[in-house]
């Protein structure tokens, strides 16, 4: 899947545009990660934004490149406070697997 296709599945079905550069990293995570292991997984987007357990809205990412994904999702614009804190609380208690 594209980066152009996964942003509009994303955006159709959440109604979200993620920051300029998020989805590219999410994807080259997925790619450059794929045959290690220890890998976490990351819903782009985050389920207190609704996203769900869908293939397209999973990648299987490193602890080091997971983290850097929740970073960069903080800075979506028009998320809720609720959505910031939940976001948050789940960076903090991010652990290395």
């Amino acid at each position: 899947m594209t980066e152009s296709e996964l942003t509009v599945i994303l955006e159709n079905r959440y109604k979200i545009t993620f920051p300029k550069g998020y989805i590219h990293f999410a994807l080259t995570f997925n790619e450059l990660d794929k045959n290690l292991k220890d890998l976490q997984v990351h819903h782009v987007c985050p389920r207190c934004c609704g996203g769900g357990d869908e293939d397209e809205n999973l990648v299987r990412i490193t602890f080091h490149h997971h983290r850097k994904l929740h970073q960069l999702v903080l800075s979506t614009p028009g998320l809720s406070d609720e959505q910031r804190t939940k976001l948050k609380f789940a960076y903090k208690k991010m652990q290395k697997g």
